[in-house]
């Protein structure tokens, strides 16, 4: 379906848990406790909500955390997702600590791709950042791709922990292994003001200070609003997701599902529609149907990171 600017909406990011492993200093939860389970989504309903996103024209779909394969029976989940009429796409975004076990489960499935965070190789670096095991997320990064996966990693390079050496190994371990790799610019969040990250033109510049040519290429590796770029010294492109300094906006194709039940038009935006309590007061598929469309239609022209940080406390919207 189009919003209100005429984007065409053909994604949405599904949340299945707040929980996880890590504690990754860029995205930590501003509440140290969990939500109770019972608050979360059950996967029924998650399903129900998928079948009418369909219908809606959203056929491309992102599951992520937390870490979403910490919550149980997420792996049934995922197959009953992809066999769901309608939809073309399930991908999964993961810090790779959980696929040592869930690789070939998740091949078998067919998941279309899988992202993993992985923003150093440095193990002290690694544990600073995240609070984990660097050898765990390195070997899910190897059982994925012995599974055969189409994997991708993701990083948000911190100025508080990494240098130029950081980056560079990153880049010579994704090409070693030829995988595409993202540079993610630190998005503003309540939760982590102390942290400042480098925007990708400072990457970029560091890159060409060090004698790399950066060419631009047209092409795409995926859903994302990712731009990548050629060098002369790895064979495999780098990406860069800028949403403060190169907003893409006018562009953007999706929207989100909290696990607890909020359709947020923007990823980040404080606001949503509480579609899980129209679920638990016995709305009926065309009430729902109603109540993302308007959701979604009124998703707003850009975000404002620019002038104020996000968070995950929600308002609401609609129904």
């Amino acid at each position: 379906m189009q919003d209100q600017f005429n984007r065409t909406i053909n994604y949405i990011r599904i949340s299945l848990t707040d929980r996880c492993n890590l504690h990754c200093s860029y995205c930590q939860p501003e509440l140290a406790e969990f939500v109770p389970h019972g608050e979360i989504l059950r996967y029924e309903e998650l399903l129900r909500l998928c079948r009418i996103a369909v219908e809606l024209g959203i056929t491309r779909f992102k599951l992520t955390g937390g870490e979403p394969l910490l919550r149980k029976g997420a792996l049934d989940f995922i197959r009953s997702l992809k066999q769901l009429e309608g939809v073309e796409q399930v991908t999964l975004t993961s810090n790779g600590i959980l696929l040592k076990d869930a690789a070939h489960s998740l091949a078998s499935i067919g998941i279309d791709a899988v992202n993993i965070s992985l923003d150093t190789l440095n193990p002290q670096k690694y544990h600073d950042i995240t609070g984990g095991n660097l050898d765990d997320a390195l070997a899910g990064v190897q059982a994925a791709l012995k599974a055969g996966l189409k994997v991708k990693l993701n990083c948000v390079p911190l100025k508080n922990y990494m240098k130029i050496d950081d980056i560079l190994a990153l880049m010579a371990y994704a090409d070693t292994w030829g995988l595409p790799l993202r540079f993610i610019e630190l998005m503003p969040l309540s939760c982590n003001t102390a942290l400042v990250g480098y925007t990708g033109d400072e990457v970029r510049q560091m890159l060409e200070q060090l004698g790399m040519e950066l060419v631009r290429e047209k092409g795409s590796y995926g859903n994302g609003p990712a731009v990548y770029y050629r060098n002369n010294v790895f064979k495999v492109p780098v990406g860069f997701i800028e949403p403060l300094h190169h907003k893409f906006c006018g562009l953007c194709n999706r929207v989100r599902l909290t696990s607890v039940g909020f359709l947020k038009p923007c990823l980040y935006s404080d606001v949503g529609c509480d579609v899980k309590a129209l679920l638990r007061q016995g709305a009926t598929d065309a009430e729902l149907k109603e109540a993302m469309q308007q959701a979604i239609y009124a998703k707003p022209r850009e975000h404002d990171f620019n002038h104020r940080a996000a968070a995950f406390a929600m308002s609401r919207i609609g129904g």
